[in-house]
């Protein structure tokens, strides 16, 4: 006669263990992959923001947006609908103490950093090289 488990021996058993771990496996990967498109994305932006001439003067989403999609097409949306919501959380990301690329907010418009300029021009010319 086979002995009877209790509720929690079939919910914790061996196979929910299991599904824990593939869960939290998931959830790391979805991380890294999200952390691998930030790496591309954030100096994509930071070129667009000094083709904006944001190392001058403020520059609002909407600019931002419609240079990224001439810019890098289909990254940041088509010519007709670019996506701003895309390009409003990188510009967060952007500004993150990691990266500190962009300053200012929302609705002040946006302006590279000293440090965003640096980087941005560096797109510029590793860009310029690669045409030639």
């Amino acid at each position: 006669m086979s002995k009877l488990r209790s509720f929690e021996e079939i919910i914790m058993g061996k196979s929910s263990r299991q599904l824990e771990a593939r869960i939290e496996q998931s959830q790391q990967e979805f991380q890294h992959r999200q952390r691998a498109n930030w790496s591309r994305l954030v100096p994509e932006l930071a070129f667009v923001l000094l083709r904006c001439g944001a190392d001058r003067k403020r520059v609002f989403t909407n600019e931002i947006a419609s240079e990224a999609v001439v810019t890098y097409q289909g990254d940041f949306g088509y010519e007709k609908c670019p996506d701003q919501a895309l390009v409003l959380l990188t510009l967060l990301e952007a500004k993150n103490r990691e990266w500190g690329y962009v300053a200012w907010s929302w609705f002040r418009g946006w302006k590279l950093t000293k440090k965003g300029l640096g980087f941005a021009k560096d797109v510029e010319r590793r860009r310029a090289a690669k045409k030639r």
